[in-house]
C-alpha cells in the first residue's frame, strides 16, 4: 500500500470519522421518534451493537493512527528537520495518561506546520487548536453520559454529547483534508514523488 497510501487515507479516515461520528446522533433521533420501536430494537439486540459501534469507533482509531503516521513518516522522507515527533510518537503519546492531554495535539501542530511548509513547527493554528479542544470537551461529555445515563436529564448530556461528536468529526475531517492535500503539494524528493504516485 506505499504508492498512493496518503491518497488512499484523506478519503478513507474522513469516511470512518463520519459514520462514527453519525451514530450516536442516529440512535438519540430513533429514541426520541419512536420509543417503542427503539426499545425492542434494543433490547433484542444490545450487546451486538455495543460491539458494532466499539469496531467502528476501534478501526476509526486505526485508520486516523495510519493516517497520522504516514504523513509524519512523509515529512522524514522529504526530508523535514527539526522535528520533535517521530511519526510513531504522534500516535503513542494518545495514550500515555496525563501527557495524552498535551503531546498529542503539539505532535498534529507540528505536522499541520511542518505540512503547510510553516518553518515555525509549534505556531498555533485555529483547526489544529478547535479540533483538540473539541477532543477533549467530547471526551468530557462521553464520561458524564456513563456517569449519569439513567439520570432524568439524561437527554441533555446525550444532544450535548452528539453536538460535540459532530463539531469534532467536521473539524478532524478538515483537519486531515488540509495537512493531506498540504502534503501533496510540498516539492516532492525522488522518494517521496513514489509515496505520493
Amino acid at each position: 500500500m506505499k504508492n498512493g497510501e496518503l491518497r488512499v487515507l484523506a478519503r478513507v479516515v474522513p469516511i470512518f470519522v463520519l459514520i462514527e461520528a453519525l451514530i450516536r446522533p442516529a440512535l438519540l433521533i430513533w429514541s426520541q421518534s419512536d420509543p417503542y420501536s427503539y426499545e425492542r430494537a434494543i433490547v433484542a439486540a444490545e450487546q451486538p451493537m455495543r460491539f458494532g459501534a466499539l469496531g467502528i469507533y476501534l478501526a476509526t482509531l486505526i485508520v486516523f493512527g495510519r493516517w497520522t503516521y504516514v504523513t509524519g513518516r512523509n515529512l522524514v522522507q522529504l526530508g523535514v528537520t527539526g522535528l520533535q515527533f517521530t511519526p510513531a510518537s504522534r500516535i503513542w503519546w494518545f495514550f500515555v495518561p496525563f501527557a495524552n492531554l498535551i503531546k498529542p495535539v503539539e505532535g498534529i501542530r507540528e505536522l499541520w506546520n511542518a505540512s503547510h511548509g510553516n518553518a515555525e513547527y509549534a505556531q498555533n493554528n485555529l483547526i489544529v487548536t478547535c479540533w483538540w479542544i473539541l477532543w477533549i470537551f467530547n471526551a468530557i461529555a462521553v464520561y458524564l453520559v456513563g456517569r449519569f445515563a439513567q439520570n432524568e436529564h439524561s437527554i441533555i448530556f446525550y444532544a450535548v454529547e452528539c453536538a460535540l461528536g459532530l463539531m469534532l468529526a467536521g473539524v478532524a475531517i478538515t483537519l486531515v483534508l488540509r495537512i493531506s492535500h498540504a502534503q501533496m503539494r510540498l516539492p516532492h524528493s525522488p522518494a517521496l514523488a513514489e509515496i505520493f504516485a
